[in-house]
């Protein structure tokens, strides 16, 4: 697998489990995925359990941690007005359409296209694309500025194993792609 096919799944999968509610069929599938991955994402697998005490737990921390506490919106992070669907909003809108992007935010059941779920998914976009420059700029301009503290929010909120562990996730992932972009996209 090419590194940016893994990077784009990579995106993808961070995405998603950021925007679905962890029901138990999806449970099942991302266990799966994450205990071939490695790492991190093993560990994250291991965490899931299959009962149904344990599927209760992740569900009430995606809630608590995910849309109640944290409100992973880059607005919330970078707009000095501390809103929800701000300017800092309105300039993610505009870097989206500029690419030709139009997030379904119907979908992704959220509020605003600056939510970190959403902004992850637009990143895959763009490596699947091959724009390595719309790539750089987007992580400069927006999510490398504010997802890794998102993703330290959400670690330091989480109850359960698995949303510490995806918050870590977010902010390595995030950062170390940012590196591997200013390098060169060439890997060491």
């Amino acid at each position: 697998m090419s590194s940016d096919t893994w990077r784009s799944n990579v995106y993808t999968l961070l995405s998603n489990l950021l925007l679905i509610d962890p029901e138990p069929e999806f449970l099942v599938k991302v266990k799966s995925v994450l205990g071939d991955v490695g790492g991190l994402f093993s560990e994250m697998a291991e965490s899931i359990g299959g009962d149904e005490d344990s599927y209760l737990a992740l569900r009430l921390d995606f809630t608590k941690t995910l849309i109640l506490y944290v409100h992973p919106y880059e607005s919330v992070f970078l707009d000095p007005s501390g809103l929800l669907c701000g300017d800092a909003s309105i300039k993610v809108y505009r870097f989206y359409r500029s690419a030709g992007f139009e997030p379904d935010l119907a979908s992704a059941r959220v509020r605003c296209g600056d939510h970190l779920g959403v902004e992850m998914g637009f990143m895959a976009e763009l490596i699947k694309r091959g724009d390595v420059k719309l790539q750089l700029g987007f992580l400069e301009e927006h999510l490398a500025r504010w997802g890794p503290l998102a993703g330290l929010a959400i670690s330091g909120t989480a109850s359960t194993t698995f949303y510490k562990l995806l918050g870590v996730a977010v902010a390595q992932f995030i950062l170390s792609d940012y590196e591997y972009l200013k390098g060169g996209g060439v890997e060491a």
